[in-house]
């Protein structure tokens, strides 16, 4: 099988390090001194339990790799629009495209079969551009939940966790799907596919737009925004709308906000991928995570004061440092 992993920055190089090992045919993008290292020393990935290094293809010029069997995308929310009239090179008839966006996917509106089918979110797609350049069938849906971080150029660490769980949008368990879970399960990863794609994707929204942006807001890693009684009850407050919004979509939500939070007092010592990006001077995941669930939420008519409010303050940091990726969408001023 031949894979290629488009954006192979922390997550994408330890699924890129963690299958190449295992045995399969990979080949990374990648970009700046990220990409230099690798060509030149190969992907190093260091786990709690092992270090090792992959020699694979690598290079920021999809037309060098030709056709892929499967792309695991993972881009940054707001490069998927760019990304997307990239990777066409790599795109044959058969080619799978593994989304493992963080917050509510492009192709979340596809094989829903209710009244929002074919529904796009303009602040994840504007125009529709994303879903019609790579186009929804190819797609199937990926929720992580995995630490990981580019420790230096050529080296990404896995911090904790590693479950990487797939989902076609109607549901079904077709043979593409099974295929690349076995691909990810014998190579070390945990690939559940029997769960409800939507629901798991609520669930990881739930931190996505609570303590992922109060951590922002802070300067602060995990642990203290839930160990701290006032932070907490705004993040269960967020927690609670953001359920509210789900559940007006027909979302069922398999766990409770505490033990959702009890997750998250599991990596306390976690930096956030949002923060790492404000630290590092790169752009910020604000509208595509934040302001979909805030865009979602008046299209339902569901009240979110108190994402409203984070949201506002986390895209006003973005812009202060100059971070914010603008799409000329204000969901707030609907």
């Amino acid at each position: 099988m031949k894979f290629c992993v488009f954006g192979a920055g922390a997550i994408g190089g330890f699924v890129g390090g963690m299958v190449s090992r295992g045995g399969a045919e990979v080949s990374l993008i990648a970009r700046g001194r990220h990409l230099a290292a690798i060509r030149t020393a190969g992907l190093q990935v260091v786990t709690p339990t092992e270090n090792f290094t992959v020699n694979v293809p690598a290079t920021d010029k999809p037309e060098d790799l030709g056709i892929q069997d499967v792309i695991f995308l993972s881009t940054k929310a707001y490069s998927l629009i760019v990304a997307s009239e990239a990777m066409q090179p790599l795109i044959g008839p058969e080619t799978t495209v593994v989304s493992a966006q963080n917050g509510i996917p492009f192709w979340y509106f596809y094989g829903l079969g209710n009244n929002l089918e074919g529904h796009t979110l303009q602040t994840v797609d504007p125009g529709g551009k994303i879903a019609s350049t790579i186009g929804n069938h190819r797609v199937i849906g990926c929720v992580i939940t995995s630490s990981n971080t580019v420790e230096a150029p050529g080296v990404v660490r896995n911090l904790g966790n590693r479950v990487f769980a797939l989902g076609e949008p109607d549901e079904t368990h077709s043979r593409r799907l099974m295929e690349i879970a076995a691909l990810f399960e014998n190579a070390g990863l945990l690939s559940p596919i029997g769960l409800d794609i939507r629901s798991e994707l609520w669930v990881k929204m739930w931190g996505n737009v609570s303590f992922s942006p109060m951590a922002v807001l802070t300067l602060s890693k995990l642990g203290p925004l839930v160990e701290t009684e006032d932070l907490k009850a705004l993040g269960i407050k967020i927690m609670e709308e953001t359920q509210a919004v789900g559940e007006a979509l027909g979302v069922k939500f398999n766990t409770n906000i505490l033990e959702r939070i009890e997750g998250t007092r599991q990596v306390s010592e976690h930096k956030t991928s949002i923060l790492q990006d404000l630290e590092a001077g790169r752009p910020m995941e604000v509208d595509g995570i934040t302001g979909a669930v805030v865009e979602l939420g008046r299209l339902l008519n569901v009240k979110t004061p108190m994402l409203d409010l984070v949201y506002a303050l986390m895209r006003r940091r973005a812009k202060q440092q100059g971070l914010y990726p603008q799409i000329g969408i204000d969901p707030l001023a609907s």
